[in-house]
C-alpha cells in the first residue's frame, strides 16, 4: 500500500513539473474522445502523439498498471493501451499528447444483407434460430460482409456441375476435360450442381464471388437418395475409384502451379479407404482446404472415408430447428455442423431453376464457401488455422440431438452480426 502511495506521489509531482515546464507554463488538459459508434469499446485508448515526442519516453512514465498493446511509428506517432487511472490522468497534462480517444470495435461499411436467400445461409449469420422454420421460402435474410466478393477456387469433385446455370454468373467451369472417369462433362445427377450452389452461387452460395471448378468422378446415378437425404457413396460401380485420388493430386498441381487460395469440397464418400484417407491428407498438406461430409448413415464416423481424416473439415448436418439431422453421422471425426436439411440450390436441369435437396452433402458446401469468404475477407492462412478460426465463429452448444463426444458447434461467418 505504502508502495502504490509513493508511486501516485510521484506521478503527481511529475503532473505539476509537466504542466509548469513549457515556455508559458501552462498546458492545456486533453479531453478524452468518447466512443459514439454502434459497436463495444475495446476497453483500450488511442493516444496520438505530437510530431517529434518521444513514444518509448513517455511510455516509460506511465505506471505498471498500463499496458501498451500497440505502437504506430510510420503512418502517426502514437500507441494503443489499456490505462489505470493514474496513467490516463498523467497523459491528459502532458504537452506531448495530440489527443486521446476510446478505442471502439467498428464495423466495415460494406455490410450486405440478402434478402433472398434459403435458410442455410441465414443460420450462417444469425446469432439465434430462425424465427420461420418453412425451409421452402426463398425470403430468409442473409448478412455478409461484401469481401465474400472472394476470388478463391473452390473445386467440387462431385457428379459434375451445370456451369451454364445462372446463379453461378460465368464463374463456374469445367476443372478438366476429359473428366476423371468415362463420363461426359455433363451433371445428370444434379448433385453436384446443387453443392456448387451452395458454396459459390450468387443467389444460394456463401462465397459469391468465388471461382467454381466442376471435377466429375461420379456418374449420374452415383448417389442413394433416402427422403432426399443424398450422400455419394452407395454403389461402387457406379464411382471412379481411381478418379478421386487421381482428381485430387491434380487439384494439389493445380493450386501449387497457380499459387491461389484453394478449396475443395468433397460430398462424397463410403467405407474406410487407405487410398481416400492419403489423397485428401496430401490436398491438406499441400495448402489446400478440404470440406468433407460427415455421411448420412447415423453412425460414428470414425469408419468413413474420407470424413474421419483429422486433417480435414468434417461436416455434419443441422436442421433448420436447431437439430442434428437424424441421419448425420457424429463423432469426433466431426469438426462443426452445417444446415443440411431440406437446403435450397442450384438446378442442373433448370438454367434458372432451384431444388431442395438433404444431406450431410448439404452441409459440407456451405463450410467449402464460408473457407472462400473468410479468405476473401481476412487473407489465406493454413489449413489448420482455418479449422481454428471455423471453430472459434461457430456457435456452442445450440444444437439439440448432438451425442456425447461430438463438438456441438454450428457454423457462423461472423459473431459480430
Amino acid at each position: 500500500m505504502l508502495i502504490r502511495i509513493s508511486l501516485y506521489l510521484s506521478l503527481l509531482t511529475f503532473f505539476l513539473s509537466s504542466v509548469l515546464s513549457g515556455p508559458t507554463g501552462l498546458h492545456k488538459r486533453v479531453e478524452i474522445q468518447r466512443y459514439t459508434g454502434d459497436g463495444e469499446t475495446s476497453g483500450r485508448y488511442l493516444v496520438l502523439l505530437k510530431e517529434g515526442a518521444s513514444r518509448k519516453s513517455l511510455i516509460n512514465r506511465l505506471a505498471k498498471e498500463a499496458e501498451v498493446v500497440y505502437e504506430w511509428d510510420t503512418v502517426c506517432n502514437g500507441f494503443a493501451a489499456n490505462l489505470d487511472s493514474v496513467s490516463l490522468a498523467l497523459l491528459q497534462t502532458l504537452p506531448e499528447v495530440e489527443s486521446i480517444e476510446e478505442d471502439g470495435v467498428m464495423q466495415t461499411m460494406a455490410r450486405v444483407t440478402q434478402k433472398d436467400a434459403p435458410w442455410g445461409l441465414a443460420r450462417l449469420s444469425s446469432k439465434a434460430k430462425l424465427a420461420s422454420q418453412d425451409t421452402s421460402q426463398l425470403n430468409f435474410h442473409y448478412t455478409y460482409d461484401d469481401s465474400a466478393v472472394t476470388d478463391a477456387d473452390i473445386y467440387i469433385i462431385d457428379t459434375g456441375v451445370q456451369v451454364e446455370h445462372t446463379d453461378f454468373g460465368g464463374r463456374a467451369k469445367w476443372a478438366k476435360k476429359p473428366t476423371f472417369g468415362p463420363y461426359v462433362p455433363v451433371d445428370g445427377n444434379g448433385h453436384g450442381t446443387h453443392v456448387a450452389g451452395t458454396a459459390a452461387g450468387t443467389k444460394y452460395g456463401v462465397a459469391k464471388g468465388a471461382k467454381i471448378y466442376a471435377i466429375k468422378v461420379l456418374s449420374d446415378a452415383g448417389y442413394v437418395g433416402i427422403h432426399k437425404r443424398i450422400f455419394c457413396n452407395a454403389h461402387p460401380d457406379s464411382i471412379d475409384l481411381a478418379g478421386r485420388p487421381i482428381s485430387m493430386n491434380w487439384v494439389a498441381n493445380e493450386s501449387k502451379n497457380s499459387g491461389r487460395p484453394t478449396v475443395v469440397n468433397l460430398s462424397l464418400g463410403g467405407s474406410g479407404t487407405d487410398a481416400m484417407d492419403n489423397a485428401t491428407r496430401g490436398l491438406v498438406t499441400a495448402g489446400v482446404h478440404v470440406a468433407v461430409a460427415a455421411g448420412n448413415d447415423g453412425v460414428d464416423a470414425r469408419n468413413t472415408s474420407p470424413a474421419r481424416v483429422k486433417e480435414a473439415i468434417t461436416v455434419g448436418a443441422s436442421a433448420i430447428d436447431d437439430s442434428k439431422a437424424s441421419f448425420s453421422n457424429f463423432g469426433d471425426a466431426v469438426d462443426v455442423f452445417a444446415p443440411g436439411v431440406d437446403t435450397i440450390s442450384a438446378h442442373n436441369l433448370d438454367e434458372n431453376g432451384h431444388q431442395s435437396f438433404s444431406g450431410t452433402s448439404m452441409a459440407s458446401p456451405h463450410i467449402a464457401g464460408l473457407i472462400a469468404y473468410l479468405i476473401g475477407r481476412d487473407g489465406n492462412v493454413s489449413p489448420a488455422a482455418m479449422e481454428k478460426k471455423l471453430r472459434d465463429l461457430a456457435l456452442k452448444g445450440v444444437l439439440s440431438g448432438v451425442p456425447t463426444g461430438t463438438a456441438n458447434l454450428l457454423a457462423q461467418n461472423d459473431r459480430s452480426l
